[in-house]
């Protein structure tokens, strides 16, 4: 009778390991996908890879089939692939500056995150040099994750350069706003009265 239990303890020991085997491989999924990073841990980590100047660290964030677009560049700057997108950051400013050692330090700063939990982050930011802000350097970003957690697409608008013309000539039209409407012309009252 002993020898007849054997093949059958045999047979549930390797049933018993076989449902281990099944069981921690899912928790090990359920780990991983529990543990991955939320899109708010994400843009931030982007942002911090980026002002440590830490290329390895910024691709390691990303999905292998980003894509990054400045709108305000156009289609010169979207970047396809995690490839493109590192290869590209090589030649932004920051990175070319740290590889020349030049004495200033460009910072992009988190102001505002906006983020809907799952997918989708939203940024508000602005550059700093040498820890002041810079002018006309404020800018915005939408960021959407994939299901490992990846970064999948950055898109970025920034202040316009051509906001300077508009900071130049301001207090002209202030002046001519102000002697306009002195006499009696421009705005809505000139508008309704002829």
């Amino acid at each position: 009778p002993a020898l007849a239990l054997a093949p059958v303890k045999t047979n549930r020991i390797a049933e018993l390991r076989r449902q281990r085997a099944e069981i921690d491989a899912e928790l090990a999924m359920l780990d991983a996908h529990h543990a991955t990073a939320t899109p708010k841990q994400q843009i931030r980590a982007l942002y911090d890879a980026f002002n440590a100047r830490d290329g390895p660290a910024v691709a390691a964030l990303l999905a292998d089939d980003v894509v990054y677009e400045d709108l305000l560049l156009g289609e010169s700057t979207i970047c396809r692939g995690k490839a493109a997108f590192s290869g590209a950051l090589e030649w932004h400013p920051a990175f070319v500056s740290k590889k020349l050692n030049l004495p200033f330090d460009l910072q992009l700063i988190v102001d505002k995150v906006a983020c809907d939990g799952e997918k989708s982050v939203g940024v508000e930011w602005h550059v700093e040099v040498d820890g002041k802000p810079f002018p006309l350097s404020r800018g915005l970003s939408l960021a959407t994750t994939n299901s490992e957690g990846k970064l999948e697409r950055v898109v970025d608008i920034a202040e316009a350069p051509w906001r300077v013309v508009g900071l130049l000539i301001r207090p002209l039209l202030t002046a001519f706003g102000a002697g306009a409407a002195a006499l009696g012309i421009g705005g809505l009252g000139y508008l309704i009265g002829t």
